[in-house]
């Protein structure tokens, strides 16, 4: 009881292990605004973007990983619920019935401890005819004492029916122990499934972005391609008039095809971003996936918040908390193997006993057993380090999930910065080769600027389009880096809506 109390207690208040997580944290971190912050809304309902919510809505409702997660958590409470059954008594119901010569009756030890009065009952057997006569009696009706013939069965049969019991007392707190870290065990199970539903999550948006970008990608190419072939006719109408050289017909046909080179390639990688998308949602790399226009507009970056929050926000560091509680639990099991044990047992039915009738009696039985160990060639003490050496596992996994998380947000938050600030330059980059380059073709078909300051104009045109695709995918996946780094508490909300 003292055990129970003791060990129940500690469940209550901040685990040694979340202790140690949180100085951690502290020693390590950098990072943080100290604002409010509030994670408890799945991060792409915050992006205005209707093909990444379907997307997602089918990756994570038909992922393998998540099913392997969700499996490992069954798995992990069913070990719960086992190691909670050795703190429970138990208790069986037990028939037995067999059938033996008669005979073998006179081998048990209770036949065998019984005097022998053969010898006087046969000396009993040759007095009683004279007794009898002398009394006046007839000899005849004198009771055989010799024994003579019986109708005894040649065989008989013994049978029970008992109900017995037994209760392990959990006087050192091993079973409790065992059962707190099978406990743990599992905790750390759903903490994981949470940790790769964010995974796969974090995965699936870039993948889609990735897509998105090669379909943007093919458009932009499609629209140079356009371009192209305007300018060339433009060109040959010029050179027709006199206005424009061959060599100036002959680089724009140069140029068209160049772009138009450009176009299988982008088709070849929007097919490939498909299909890699395709088969993370489980399906075949053909299928056709939700259309998407553009790249959504983005909101103002999330609040970093406090670095306490990260234990809690981060689903695998609260799951490497959980392991190396569940280790140091059981470690202390495997000490208290080193302790005496003790069962009480009880039984309580009815023995039967068959030969010409069937005779019964109630039989019932309590008792007590305990075990001192002495000797078991090692293993305990071989237990007891292979547990310490699973502690230190997982103290130095904790150790480095925390570190890991630590620079995934640093490094998430340089980068959701730095594309930012890229996106914008691109933005500008974009806008003025676009405005250069309408108003060199302008001046062209006036006839003020040559032919080479538009196909200088046309490639530095087509560079920035690229670029400006290219920057708006960075910036959305630098967005889904963060969320994902960051974590939060929309994934048992998430869980409950599926």
């Amino acid at each position: 009881m003292i055990w129970w109390i003791a060990l129940l207690s500690a469940a209550q208040a901040a685990s040694p292990a979340e202790r140690e997580a949180k100085g951690l944290v502290e020693s390590v971190a950098r990072y943080g605004d100290g604002t409010a912050v509030d994670r408890s809304i799945a991060w792409w309902t915050l992006i205005d973007d209707p093909g990444l919510t379907d997307v997602l809505r089918d990756g994570l409702g038909d992922s393998p990983d998540l099913a392997i997660a969700a499996a490992q958590v069954e798995l992990a409470q069913a070990g719960t619920w086992s190691s909670v059954g050795a703190l429970l008594p138990t208790v069986s119901f037990e028939a037995m019935t067999q059938e033996a010569p008669t005979d073998s009756m006179t081998l048990s030890p209770f036949a065998a401890s019984m005097p022998d009065y053969s010898a006087t009952f046969e000396y009993l057997a040759s007095l009683a005819p004279g007794l009898a006569a002398a009394a006046g009696e007839d000899p005849a009706s004198v009771p055989d004492f010799g024994g003579g013939t019986s109708d005894v069965p040649d065989t008989y049969r013994s049978s029970s029916a008992m109900v017995k019991g037994a209760w392990g007392i959990d006087a050192f707190g091993r079973s409790t122990m065992t059962a707190m870290a099978a406990g743990r065990n599992a905790k750390a199970a759903h903490r994981g499934r949470h940790a790769t539903v964010r995974s796969v999550a974090g995965q699936l948006g870039m993948a889609w972005y990735d897509l998105v970008a090669t379909r943007e990608q093919v458009k932009v190419i499609e629209n140079q391609v356009q371009a192209a072939t305007d300018l060339l006719e433009l060109v040959e109408l010029r050179y027709e008039r006199g206005e424009a050289s061959a060599i100036d017909v002959l680089q724009q046909r140069q140029q068209r095809a160049q772009i138009e080179a450009m176009l299988p390639r982008a088709k070849s990688a929007r097919t490939a971003a498909n299909g890699r998308l395709a088969i993370a949602l489980g399906k075949p790399p053909s299928t056709e996936l939700p259309a998407s226009s553009g790249f959504p507009t983005l909101n103002a970056a999330p609040s970093i918040g406090t670095t306490d929050r990260l234990i809690h926000d981060r689903a695998d560091v609260g799951a490497a908390i959980h392991q190396l509680d569940s280790a140091r639990l059981r470690r202390g099991a495997a000490m208290a193997g080193l302790l005496p044990t003790l069962t009480l047992t009880g039984q309580y039915g009815k023995q039967y006993l068959t030969m010409d009738d069937t005779q019964d009696v109630d039989t019932w039985g309590v008792g007590a057993v305990a075990t001192v160990p002495i000797f078991a060639g090692g293993r305990t003490h071989a237990g007891i380090k292979a547990a310490k050496a699973e502690r230190d596992i997982a103290r130095m996994r904790l150790r480095s999930t925390i570190l890991s998380a630590v620079q995934q947000i640093e490094s998430a938050i340089a980068a959701e910065n730095a594309a930012a600030d890229t996106l914008e330059a691109v933005r500008v980059q974009a806008e003025s080769a676009t405005a250069a380059l309408t108003e060199t073709r302008r001046r062209y078909s006036q006839g003020i600027a040559p032919y080479l300051a538009v196909l200088t104009a046309t490639s530095a045109d087509q560079a920035a389009q690229i670029a400006w695709v290219d920057a708006q995918r960075a910036r959305l996946q630098a967005r889904i880096q963060l969320h994902s780094a960051l974590g939060g508490t929309w994934l048992p909300v998430f869980e409950e809506s599926k």
